[in-house]
């Protein structure tokens, strides 16, 4: 696979990305949560212990619900009874996500920036070997 090819599959993976978000989004509800624990699960490249902290919220129809996030850490980044925010499909609560750039943005805008960079350096690359040619002839 060329250098612009993987630019370009790795934007349009980016904008697929942010499409999927603002979608979400657009149907979401948003409500306060409150962390309540953490699971632990063994794993990673050396075998060490995340801790992925669970939060419980109740939905607009006042069902309660607990929702534990993918993203885990080797330190537990929230203090018993923290408060933050999600936003959760009404249909799917239990899909919740968390309202902060990392767990909603960070995915698209990597993949976005990746691509570009990659086709902005191939165009430069290309450029500057155009030029040098029209220089030799």
């Amino acid at each position: 696979m060329s250098v612009v090819g993987a630019g370009l599959l790795l934007l349009s993976l980016g904008v697929r990305e942010l499409g999927s978000t603002i979608a979400f989004l657009a149907r979401a509800e948003q409500t306060d949560v409150r962390f309540v624990g953490a699971v632990a699960r063994r794993g990673g490249n050396y075998g060490g212990t995340f801790l992925y902290p669970t939060f419980r919220f109740q939905t607009a129809d006042g069902r309660s619900m607990t929702f534990t996030s993918s993203s885990g850490s080797t330190d537990q980044p929230y203090s018993d009874g923290e408060r933050g925010k999600i936003a959760y499909d009404p249909r799917r609560p239990e899909e919740a996500q968390l309202v902060s750039f990392l767990t909603l943005w960070i995915s698209p805008t990597l993949l976005c920036v990746a691509g570009l960079l990659l086709l902005g350096g191939a165009v430069l690359v290309r450029a500057g070997l155009a030029r040098q040619r029209r220089r030799r002839a």
